[in-house]
């Protein structure tokens, strides 16, 4: 019998696999988890070496802008040391002249005051400014810009402006500028962002200034409501105040999902910004964080297989296989097949000759067994005929002194000890005829035994049996049948004259669990006194109760004489063959 599985199993645990299972993977824990590192370590590089690829590449195809507006800075700064100038307007246009000599380098420089004319710039003549209400905002808030101008003011062309505050000399840095000196940058010397240079190229390329107005982009002609569809969702370039390069990825004003590379060409003045698809940025800088698990996975997924299938082929398969063997030789005694293969381990083929060892020694004592049991039932079937034989030989011998007894009384004891004698023979003779001598169908020998008394009535008895097949054990049988012969026969011992015909019902079934005996008849005999043989059958029906093992019940009326046994038998009834 298998044996139940502990209450601190849980079901899944159960089997030989899934304990293989999981101990492989508490084995391979240490090995997943230095592969997991050394992954996370190796994402970690790829993704830093993304990010730079991206920064680069930023900061590359902004490259032209970020060069001229460092050189302005730097010819702004000179032009700042050079304050003896602005009190001489024509010395100062004539130095500021020399600035535009090369046409491709600045277009326009110029030195421009909060009120009145600009009188010192490389303009032939002086100029009123306009919108002096935007430059008195710059004046309040001194910083150095840059913008884009669509029409200069005085070369009427596209550039762009780059101003810086110039205060007089000795003047506080807190103090308003007197001056702003303005530099044009024409678009021949930026160009736009280069683009060509790299194989790899962004979706676009933007840079913009400080108030987060675009100066250039990548393609021409792409409308600013265009661009700002691929900028990020809740994100302002005015508030753009990084001084280093940084790389996010974000979801897009027209939806998709990008990724966005800043960097500052000049801190505070001019940002470039890059946009990038999630394919072109490697699947993106979030997906590079969540990937590391799938290579250790992998690796733990193949290790895995690997080891189980080795250890299922060399343990788990050969064991299963002789499990089943044992199961089958124990249900229908199925002798295993061919050995296992050579390859085998040594201790499966071990365990294997043990068992077809063990198969062999229980095939023999089954043998030995089997072929006792059958000696056994024939020398048992000779014993019940050679009892029944010598039962009939003392019932021949009684019958023999019967018939030379001249005391009626004294024949008719003898006559009813030959009755017990007969129905005992008929007992051993249904004992040895029966297939199983332990278990013998109930029906036919009480038919036997009955039939037998009735006869003893020549027909003065109406008898009715009903009689139910039944298997019953030897130590119940026996005693039931002769307690079933002593009240038949005190029935028939009984009968009287009556007004018709005596009646005799023996009614034998069963009731769940219990098997059931019911003698009836409507007879009236003599008084206990009168026959001696009643009081001698009423203590042996008592004795065969006992025997039987259930409670003998009389009732006796004036004119009908009831008797039962109930008795428990198997629940589940035997299949026998019909009497």
């Amino acid at each position: 019998m298998t044996r139940a599985r502990s209450p601190w199993t849980p079901p899944w645990l159960d089997g030989l696999a899934p304990r293989v299972a999981t101990f492989l993977t508490i084995a391979l824990l240490p090995l997943g988890l230095i592969a997991l590192y050394q992954t996370r370590e190796y994402q970690e590089e790829t993704e830093r070496r993304t990010e730079l690829s991206l920064l680069a590449l930023t900061e590359q195809g902004s490259g032209n802008l970020e060069q001229a507006l460092k050189e302005t800075l730097g010819a702004g700064e000179s032009v700042l040391h050079m304050a003896d100038l602005l009190g001489d307007p024509a010395t100062c246009s004539q130095v500021l002249s020399r600035f535009v000599e090369d046409p491709n380098r600045f277009s326009f420089v110029g030195l421009l005051p909060l009120e009145g004319p600009v009188t010192c710039s490389s303009a032939p003549m002086s100029f009123e400014l306009e919108h002096r209400a935007d430059w008195a905002d710059a004046f309040r808030s001194p910083r150095i810009m840059v913008q884009a101008h669509e029409e200069g003011t005085v070369s009427g062309d596209p550039a762009l402006i780059l101003s810086m505050p110039l205060r007089e000399a000795g003047a506080a840095d807190t103090e308003a500028p007197s001056y702003y000196l303005a530099m044009s940058i024409p678009p021949e010397r930026i160009g736009g962002p280069r683009v060509g240079e790299a194989r790899l190229q962004p979706l676009q390329l933007i840079t913009f200034n400080h108030e987060g107005e675009f100066l250039t982009s990548r393609a021409e002609g792409v409308s600013g409501a265009e661009i700002r569809g691929l900028l990020p969702q809740g994100y302002d370039l005015a508030g753009e105040t990084t001084m280093r390069p940084r790389i996010f990825q974000s979801r897009s004003v027209a939806g998709p999902e990008q990724v966005y590379t800043v960097v500052p060409l000049v801190p505070d003045v001019a940002y470039a910004m890059a946009i990038w698809s999630p394919d072109q940025a490697g699947q993106g800088i979030n997906s590079l964080r969540e990937s590391p698990l799938l290579f250790p996975l992998l690796m733990w997924i193949t290790s895995l297989a690997v080891a189980f299938w080795a250890i299922h082929r060399l343990v788990i398969g050969p064991v299963v296989s002789l499990g089943a063997q044992m199961r089958r030789f124990g249900q229908d005694r199925s002798l295993p097949p061919e050995p296992p293969d050579e390859d085998a381990p040594r201790e499966l083929r071990e365990i294997d000759e043990a068992f077809r060892q063990m198969v062999g020694s229980i095939m023999q004592d089954e043998a030995r067994m089997e072929n006792a049991f059958r000696e056994r039932g024939v020398l048992l079937r000779e014993v019940h005929h050679r009892v029944k034989n010598n039962l009939q030989l003392i019932s021949s011998i009684i019958s023999m002194q019967v018939r030379r007894l001249p005391d009626p009384k004294v024949r008719t004891l003898l006559k009813r000890l030959q009755d017990r004698v007969l129905t005992l023979a008929s007992i051993y003779r249904s004992l040895y005829t029966s297939p199983d001598m332990s278990d013998v169908n109930a029906a036919p020998v009480l038919r036997a035994i009955l039939e037998q008394e009735l006869r003893a009535a020549d027909g003065r008895v109406q008898a009715t049996l009903d009689i139910e097949d039944m298997v019953l054990d030897s130590d119940k049988l026996v005693p039931l049948a002769f307690l079933a012969s002593e009240a038949v026969s005190n029935a028939v011992s009984r009968a009287a004259s009556f007004e018709g015909r005596p009646s005799l019902s023996v009614t034998f079934h069963r009731d769940g669990d219990l098997a059931r005996l019911y003698i009836a008849n409507s007879l009236a005999g003599p008084s206990e006194g009168d026959d001696p043989s009643r009081g001698l059958g009423q203590h042996l029906m008592q004795a065969f109760a006992a025997q039987v093992g259930g409670p003998l019940e009389v009732e006796a009326s004036e004119r009908l004489y009831r008797l039962s046994i109930s008795f428990p038998v198997d629940q589940e009834p035997a299949e026998v063959e019909p009497a």
